[in-house]
C-alpha cells in the first residue's frame, strides 16, 4: 500500500519541502518592485503549469515555473513511485489561491507564501490495484472520490519580483486548515 506524498495540492500525504533557490536575488529594499496583482498572476501561471502535468510525469529541467530544488524533490518522489511500480491516476484542480505572506527582505531573498485551496482525485495503483492509503488511518484505503486539500505553497523570485518560481509545497492539516482562507 502506498501513501501519496503531496506537492502543492497534488495528493494526500507528506509535504515536499525544499530550500530557497540559491539563484534568488536578495532584495535591497523592503519595498516590493511589483504589486500583489502581478505576483498572484505569476503564481497562478506557475500553479497552472504544475497542475497541468500528468501525475506520473517529471518536471522538465528547463521549466520557468519551479526552482531546481523543488523540481529535484518532486522528480525524486516520482522516481520512487516508478521504481515501486506505482502508477498515479487522477488530477488536481485548484479552487483558489490566497496570498498569505510576502517577505521582501527574507534571508536568501524575497519570497511569498500562498494558500492553495485544491481538490484532488489522484490515487495510486500497483499492478492495477488501488493502494491509496488514508493518511488519517494508514491501515485503511482512502475512500474514493475527490478530496479537498489546503497547501501552503512558497514561491521565490530570481529577478526581484518579475517572475515567481514554485519552491515548496506543504500540506496543511487540522487547525491550520481551519484558520486558512480555504475554510471559508
Amino acid at each position: 500500500l502506498v501513501a501519496l506524498a503531496g506537492c502543492g495540492g497534488e495528493s494526500e500525504g507528506t509535504d515536499t519541502t525544499t530550500s530557497a533557490s540559491s539563484s534568488s536575488a536578495s532584495s535591497t529594499t523592503s519595498e516590493p518592485t511589483y504589486d500583489e496583482a502581478h505576483i498572484m498572476g505569476e503564481v497562478k501561471k506557475a500553479n497552472t503549469e504544475f497542475h497541468g502535468l500528468d501525475p506520473n510525469a517529471m518536471i522538465a529541467e528547463d521549466v520557468d515555473w519551479a526552482t531546481d530544488a523543488f523540481r529535484k524533490s518532486y522528480n525524486d518522489n516520482r522516481t520512487e513511485y516508478k521504481e515501486k511500480g506505482v502508477v498515479l491516476k487522477g488530477k488536481v484542480t485548484t479552487d483558489s489561491l490566497h496570498l498569505a505572506k510576502s517577505e521582501p527582505d527574507a534571508p536568501g531573498g524575497w519570497y511569498v507564501s500562498v494558500y492553495n485551496c485544491s481538490s484532488t482525485t489522484v490515487r495510486a495503483y500497483l499492478n492495477g490495484k488501488d493502494v491509496t492509503l488514508d493518511p488519517s488511518n494508514p491501515d485503511k484505503l482512502l475512500p474514493k472520490g475527490p478530496r479537498d486539500n489546503v497547501f501552503l505553497d512558497r514561491y521565490s523570485t530570481p529577478d526581484d519580483g518579475a517572475s515567481w518560481l514554485l519552491d515548496n509545497a506543504k500540506r496543511l492539516t487540522g487547525k491550520e486548515v481551519a484558520e486558512s482562507p480555504c475554510a471559508n
